[in-house]
């Protein structure tokens, strides 16, 4: 089997992966579970994961300057922790469908912090796509009739966490491209395990969970936290960025499938069509992307 095949194998068990994380907590969500324990119980798994793995491959790859430390607790707190909260959130008020669909308007978000930073020249086409996005995030919400029947507060959690997701990519893409994956997430981690835990506290929202619940929160640690960014990283590798990028768009058809065979959530033909616009202007958007960080490179080299 030729390497690149390796690629998109490794890509699409990535996209699967993330596609069932909106499909084990939504359940849990609904269990009773609280998103803050959700997210606390993810992390401690991940860490406790990663530590092992880390501590077997190359124990001396725990120890990186403070400032680095600093970098990895701020892309774990307002990225990572921020995203998996205001996510987990979003699923108390939306289905595991629309919640997800309102994440993924994460590379609109990218495209116009590029455009507005003019670090990244945007051509027509990137304003199409945006706007083909938009279209297709308001018929998907029915905000074009009257009689639209979704949260409001759980649209506010969904579109903050396509943010906080467009944040953690945009800050690990321009300030940690270099860093070991692994060391990143393990770090970030206990960023965000802390931040929670300090949220946990001064709301009082308790760390105590059902222990049928805890198997759920495990499973999300490792198809969250470990496998998908192992597989992601492998895809990578064997077909770069600009492949995988496009791969990924198959995360949000796949959850809609997981979400109607499993969930037995519903759509109507209006809202799948406004589905297909976002997906379609999602691929257009990586397709036509420039990768920024060397676009800083280049102007950097032509200050000097």
């Amino acid at each position: 089997m030729k390497h690149h095949t390796y690629g998109y194998i490794y890509g699409i068990l990535a996209a699967f992966f993330y596609a069932l994380v909106a499909i084990v907590a939504k359940p849990l969500v609904m269990g009773g579970t609280h998103p803050f324990q959700i997210t606390f119980y993810q992390y401690l798994f991940t860490i406790l994961i990663l530590g092992i793995w880390i501590s077997v491959r190359n124990r001396g790859a725990f120890r990186c300057n403070l400032k680095k430390v600093g970098s990895f607790a701020l892309l774990g707190v307002f990225g990572g922790g921020a995203t998996n909260l205001l996510f987990y959130s979003a699923l108390q008020y939306l289905d595991a469908g629309v919640s997800s669909m309102l994440l993924f308007l994460h590379p609109v978000f990218i495209t116009v912090f590029f455009a507005v930073t003019r670090i990244k020249t945007m051509k027509p086409i990137n304003y199409f796509c945006v706007l083909s996005a938009a279209c297709g995030t308001a018929i998907v919400l029915d905000l074009f009739s009257d009689s639209s029947h979704f949260s409001l507060i759980g649209i506010t959690f969904g579109i903050l966490s396509g943010l906080t997701y467009g944040f953690y990519n945009i800050f690990a893409d321009l300030k940690l491209k270099e860093e070991d994956p692994n060391i990143i997430n393990f770090y970030a981690c206990i960023a965000a395990l802390l931040f929670t835990m300090g949220i946990m506290i001064s709301n009082g929202t308790g760390f105590s969970v059902a222990l049928p619940a805890l198997p759920s929160v495990f499973f999300l640690a490792v198809f969250s936290g470990v496998l998908p960014a192992y597989c992601f990283l492998k895809a990578l590798h064997y077909i770069g960025s600009e492949k995988v990028s496009v791969i990924s768009s198959i995360e949000l058809p796949l959850t809609l499938i997981m979400a109607f065979t499993i969930l037995k959530e519903q759509m109507r033909p209006l809202q799948l069509f406004g589905i297909v616009l976002i997906v379609l202007a999602t691929v257009m958007l990586h397709m036509n992307e420039k990768d920024p960080a060397g676009e800083v490179e280049k102007a950097c080299e032509n200050k000097k």
